[in-house]
């Protein structure tokens, strides 16, 4: 017969394994945030239970997105799309200059992988091939 010793250690063994699982998680979530690849809906429900400011961040990161991908189908020429991608990596970087704060820092770092994750699959679509050059 085990001693209650042994059990509790079990225990704690076994919710620090857990501890660490949910760390590592994060860690790979957290990366995958910052290369600015999206989301997927297990990530997000993961995040909104184990770390909710995280997922405030990537949902915001996800809108952001969204809102230029709508961007870059309105735009009538390849010229003008790379104009939009310009512009907002550049509204990025200014943003980014004007703050020390580390965690401020990595969101918009964030959010600027993300605008550019979008721009490398637009540029990659059927959509964009479409596009005339619009130079001139």
């Amino acid at each position: 017969m085990r001693s209650i010793g042994h059990i509790i250690s079990d225990i704690k063994s076994e919710y620090g394994e857990l501890g660490g699982l949910k760390a590592k998680r994060l860690g790979d979530v957290r990366n995958n945030m910052k290369l600015g690849r999206k989301l997927s809906c297990d990530e997000k429900v993961f995040l909104k239970i184990y770390a909710m400011d995280l997922y405030e961040k990537a949902i915001e990161i996800e809108e952001e997105r969204d809102e230029f991908h709508r961007a870059l189908t309105n735009c009538k020429t390849k010229e003008e799309a790379r104009r939009i991608q310009v512009a907002k990596s550049m509204e990025l970087q200014a943003e980014t200059k004007n703050k020390g704060d580390l965690e401020f820092v990595t969101t918009r770092m964030m959010r600027m992988m993300s605008i550019l994750g979008e721009y490398s699959d637009f540029a990659k679509s059927k959509e964009y091939e479409k596009l005339p050059k619009g130079y001139g």
